[in-house]
C-alpha cells in the first residue's frame, strides 16, 4: 500500500473516532420535566410557583391627619394583599396602645389588593400607638389651644438686651397644620432713662415663613406695652389668627441702645438705658465662661436671617413662646 493510501487510511478512522464526541458536545439539551428551562449562561428560569391557598401581607399604617384635636376623629387605613391563587379573607385586627380597638373581616381575590378602614376618636390628649399586624402609626392627640415652647421655663440668671436692628429670633415647629397662631407670651424687662422712652422707643414683632423671607404678621408697640405694673415679666401679645402651614419664626426686635460696643448686653444698672431684656435659659451664660452647646432653636438675628452668635451666648433659649390651634 502506497505512503499515500495509508495516510488516507489514517485520517479517515481519526475523523470516524471523534465524530460521537463532537455530536454529544454540540446538539441541543432537553428540558427534564420538573426542572424548568437553562437559559444560555446556564442561570434556570423558573415561573411563580403556584399557591393553591390565600396568602396576605399587610402594608404601611396609614393614618388620615395624624394629629388631631380632642373629640376629632382620624381615619386609620391599610392595604391588604392576597398573594395566592385562591379568594380568602383576612381579618385586621387594630389595637391603640396594645388594647383592641375594632376588627375588620377584609375579602381578597386572587392576587388582589383590597383596603381596611377604621376611625379613631380620642377624648384625651396624648400620642397613642396604632397597630395592625407588624404595621404602626402614631396618633397625636391635642388640647387647643397649645403652647409651643423650647425653654425649660424660668430664665436663668439675668435677662438680656440684644442691641439695634438686630432681634430675638425663635425656630417653631407646629404640632398640627394648619396652625394658627393666636398668641406670643415673652418674658420681658424694659428699663428707660427718661419718661419719653415709653413711648418713643418701639418694639417690633415679626412672624416669617419657614423660609424666612416673607413677613406673615409683623406690629410696632410701644416700650411701655413692656413695663412690669403687675410684677409679671410674662407679657402676651395677641395675633389675630396667622395661619401657617409649616415651621415658622418668631422675631423680637427690642431697639435698645448699644452698650460698649456689645451686641449682648446685660441689666447692669443705669449705664444700659434705654434697653428691653428678654428672658433665656442657659447653663452659666457669663462673660469668662465661653461654652459649648448643642443646637438650639433661639438666636440672634436681622430682619429675619440669623448672624453669628458671640460664643458665650451660644445654645440659649429665649423665653418666647406661641400658644395657637391646629384643630381643622
Amino acid at each position: 500500500m502506497t505512503r499515500y493510501y495509508r495516510c488516507l487510511i489514517f485520517a479517515v478512522g481519526l475523523i470516524l473516532l471523534l465524530f460521537p464526541v463532537s455530536a454529544i458536545g454540540c446538539g441541543s439539551q432537553s428540558a427534564i420535566p420538573g426542572a424548568g428551562t437553562v437559559s444560555s449562561d446556564g442561570d434556570k428560569a423558573t415561573n411563580p410557583i403556584s399557591k393553591d391557598y390565600a396568602d396576605f401581607e399587610v402594608g404601611p399604617l396609614t393614618v388620615t391627619r395624624s394629629d388631631v384635636s380632642v373629640g376629632e376623629t382620624a381615619t386609620v387605613s391599610i392595604n391588604v394583599t392576597n398573594t395566592g391563587d385562591v379568594n380568602g379573607i383576612y381579618t385586621a385586627v387594630l389595637t391603640v396602645n396594645g388594647q383592641e380597638a375594632g376588627q375588620k373581616d377584609v375579602s381578597v381575590g386572587p392576587r388582589g389588593i383590597e383596603r381596611a378602614t377604621f376611625q379613631v376618636t380620642k377624648n384625651t390628649p396624648g400620642s397613642y400607638k396604632l397597630s395592625i399586624g407588624d404595621s404602626t402609626a402614631t396618633l397625636n392627640v391635642f388640647q387647643w389651644p397649645y403652647k409651643i415652647q423650647y425653654d425649660l421655663g424660668s430664665a436663668y440668671g439675668e435677662l438680656l438686651s440684644v442691641a439695634g436692628d438686630y432681634g430675638h429670633i425663635v425656630h417653631f415647629s407646629p404640632p398640627a397644620t394648619p396652625f394658627k397662631i393666636q398668641r406670643v407670651d415673652v418674658y420681658v424687662q424694659a428699663t428707660v432713662a427718661n419718661e419719653s422712652q415709653w413711648t418713643d422707643k418701639l418694639v417690633t414683632v415679626r412672624i416669617w415663613n419657614s423660609g424666612r423671607n416673607q413677613q406673615l404678621w409683623a406690629v410696632n408697640f410701644p416700650w411701655r406695652a413692656f413695663w412690669n405694673e403687675t410684677g409679671s415679666f410674662w407679657k402676651e401679645i395677641d395675633v389675630p389668627n396667622v395661619s401657617v402651614d409649616g415651621d415658622f419664626y418668631v422675631e423680637m426686635v427690642t431697639h435698645s441702645n448699644q452698650f460698649q460696643g456689645e451686641m449682648v448686653a446685660w441689666p447692669w444698672g443705669n449705664e444700659v438705658r434705654p434697653a428691653v431684656f428678654v428672658g433665656c435659659d442657659l447653663p452659666k451664660p457669663y462673660e469668662n465662661s465661653a461654652i459649648s452647646t448643642t443646637e438650639t432653636r433661639s438666636s440672634i438675628s436681622n430682619m429675619g436671617q440669623t448672624v453669628e452668635v458671640p460664643v458665650k451666648y451660644q445654645g440659649l433659649n429665649w423665653l418666647i413662646r406661641v400658644d395657637g390651634d391646629g384643630s381643622l
